[in-house]
């Protein structure tokens, strides 16, 4: 399981269970003023990949060279193996933060993860995609992503999708079920169940009582190994899986 960082926030999973052997912990955030902050009070050194997140608006500017040697300091204090900057918003400090962070963490040998949405204009950083698909070729599209930032540059997120659309629809994400209402539905229609290979998922069709289609996409134990398998075949990575969903893995 060397590919697979799982996923945690402060002390969850104070020690990796069997066989995994790498963790992304999201440990930091973003303060209002924008500068970097702890959320637990002590952190010992140890081998995760150090996460930051933004989970409040920003109320100040804040100053991004700051921003980037605290968080250098903090790789060092702590020992840890990478970063991983997940920031939602689109302030202008916080690009010219994760340009900064992209440039010095590569200087320093420490790898920089970050969502695809800030991907754009990095040389460096490993760019983290969504590991489903709903329409065109799981396959063609990790290869496009591979071939537009470059070998050793695409990682993905493994987490198992459960999703409900109306047939036609012109809505890629759909809309989220949960395990109860999927099998609810599944078993109210008959539905039979089948094994997408371009998609690398499985589905179902049904009409409602109102004669209007349905799509479900859905993954379960072996479409998340098979999109490890081939993730994994094609170079892509690490995959970062929730804590929660590590067992699918086994």
């Amino acid at each position: 399981m060397e590919n697979i960082v799982l996923v945690t926030t402060g002390t969850d999973s104070a020690r990796l269970p069997e066989p995994f052997q790498r963790r992304l912990c999201f440990s930091h955030c973003l303060s209002p003023a924008a500068s970097l902050r702890r959320r637990i009070a002590t952190l010992e050194p140890d081998s995760s990949i150090l996460g930051v997140s933004d989970v409040v608006p920003l109320e100040s500017g804040g100053d991004p060279e700051r921003l980037c040697s605290d968080l250098l300091a903090e790789v060092e204090a702590l020992g840890c193996p990478g970063v991983f900057l997940d920031l939602e918003r689109g302030y202008p400090v916080l690009r010219e933060f994760v340009k900064l962070a992209d440039e010095r963490l590569h200087a320093e040998g420490v790898p920089l993860y970050v969502p695809e949405r800030c991907g754009e204009g990095l040389r460096h950083a490993v760019v983290v995609c969504e590991g489903a698909v709903s329409g065109g070729s799981f396959d063609r599209r990790f290869a496009d992503l591979l071939e537009g930032y470059g070998e050793g540059r695409v990682a993905a997120v493994l987490q198992p999708v459960c999703t409900g659309f109306e047939l036609p629809s012109q809505d890629a994400d759909g809309a989220a079920l949960t395990l109860g209402e999927l099998e609810a539905l599944r078993a109210r229609h008959g539905a039979q169940v089948y094994f997408s290979k371009e998609l690398c998922a499985k589905y179902f069709t049904f009409m409602d009582e109102h004669s209007q289609g349905h799509f479900v996409l859905f993954d379960d134990r072996s479409t998340v190994q098979e999109k490890y398998r081939r993730l994994t075949a094609m170079g892509v990575g690490p995959c970062f899986v929730l804590a929660r969903d590590a067992s699918l893995l086994l």
